[in-house]
Order: C-alpha cells, then structure tokens, then sequence
C-alpha cells in the first residue's frame, strides 16, 4: 500500500544498487527507514529531499518487511541553516538527538510539530543558537516522559520556598531539584551527580517550557549560564534517555 505523510529527514546511507536508506521523522508514523533510487547527486527537486533538516512530502510504498519511496516533495529545506558554522552544529545536534531518542514505529506528532519550529526557528536564529537547541531538549523531555521534578524535593517533597536562601540544587540521579538536606544525604550515594548551579534553575527551565521556541530566535542565556545548562543537560539525558550529544558537539561550548 502507499502512505503518504510529511516527514523530516535525520539521516541516509548508501546501501546495494545505487539504493539509499533514508531515515524520517514522519508527523504520522513516527521514525522510520524508507529506502529509495532517487539520485542524492541529481538537480532535481526531488534531491532535495534525501537531505538531513529538509521537510518534505512523501508518497512511501509500505511493504510487508519494508518501505521504500516512490516520490517526494520538498516543503521547506531549511538551505540557511548551512550558512552559518553555529546554526549548523546546534541542528546537527538536534537531528541526532531526535534520531536516538525516537523509537521507529511510534508516531509523536507533538513532537514532530515542536521539531519543525525549532527548525524553522534556527534557521533564522541571529542570537545563539545554542539556546534554542537546549529550549528544544526541555521541552521535549516532558513528551518523551522523563521531565525533571522542578516543584518539589525529588526525595522529600518539601516545596522550593522552604529550601532557604539561595539558588536550588539540582539532582541528575534523583531527577530533579533537591532540598540542601536530601542533598547532603544523596552525596553519600556513589552514584549521585548533584549540580549546584550559579543561576535559578526552575526559573530557567520553566522559562524554556513555557515560551515558544521563537522566543529563543532573539534570545539567548549569557554564557556562564548556557554552559552550566549544558552540562547538566548533558548528564540528564545520558542518564533518562541514555544520550549524550551535547559534550560530543565542540563548537557548543561556550567561550
């Protein structure tokens, strides 16, 4: 039978006879490899839509073992994100961390509908693009269903405004932020990582849950700021999703 769905591209291979696997990220059926001929090198339009970051349509020949496409067309190709070296290494990033956290099979249109506007937005990005990518994570973490506990203790539930002074701390092994006392406990753990950042992580988090990610075209954290994000980030994911593409990527340190 044909499917049609509109679909983001993450990745390709060659594989036999001049054939491609390309792997989508489709509104409908979630991840899934298609193979196709179409000629990656041709001037056609339809090259274009072999490409990572490129959203197309796509008419897909769904067999019993296998897909394979029979025709595409390209509804944006995202051509500016190639312009600019930090645009390109935060969507780089994104794509990866996409294809690794999506199971093939099972669609997530939410997902798929915050995927096209973090590209849309990168691709117009003129502040730091860095930003937008870790805006994106945060957001998508709550629908892959491993959101970080930002309204209470992860372990005693005592609300933030009876922590005391101070910025809250956050555990990567809890899940969460955490009360000084659960932290001075947790510590003793040998597989506990508790950040302690030098800015108010709730507010920073809740910020990027609750503003669109076009918001982030113009605005970007401070540097000191965007580096602790990112590696707290870093460690989350590895942890809750078993990713690490943050600490992979170079050109998003901070200087």
């Amino acid at each position: 039978m044909i499917i049609s769905t509109e679909g983001i591209v993450l990745r390709q291979r060659k594989i036999a006879n001049n054939r491609r696997m390309i792997v989508l990220f489709t509104k409908q059926y979630g991840k899934l490899s298609a193979g196709t001929s179409i000629n990656e090198k041709s001037r056609s339009k339809a090259a274009l839509t072999l490409r990572p970051f490129t959203y197309a349509e796509y008419d897909i020949f769904r067999g019993r073992d296998a897909y394979s496409i029979n025709s595409a067309t390209v509804s944006k190709s995202f051509y500016s994100i190639g312009e600019d070296i930090d645009r390109f290494m935060a969507a780089s990033a994104f794509i990866e961390y996409l294809d690794k956290a999506l199971d093939e099979g099972e669609p997530m249109p939410k997902l798929f509908d915050l995927s096209l506007d973090f590209l849309q937005s990168v691709s117009v990005c003129n502040s730091a693009p860095d930003t937008l990518l870790y805006a994106f994570i945060v957001k998508s973490l709550k629908m892959l269903g491993v959101a970080p506990e930002l309204g209470c203790c992860v372990n005693c539930g005592k609300r933030p405004e009876e922590f005391g002074s101070g910025y809250k701390k956050f555990s990567v092994s809890g899940g969460g932020i955490i009360c000084p006392e659960c932290a001075e406990e947790e510590k003793r753990a040998p597989d506990s990582l508790i950040y302690s950042p030098g800015f108010d992580i709730i507010d920073v988090f809740r910020y990027f849950d609750s503003k669109p990610l076009k918001t982030f075209e113009k605005v970007g954290l401070r540097p000191g700021v965007r580096n602790e994000v990112k590696e707290i980030l870093a460690d989350y994911t590895d942890r809750y999703l078993g990713i690490d593409v943050l600490r992979t990527n170079e050109r998003l340190e901070v200087q």
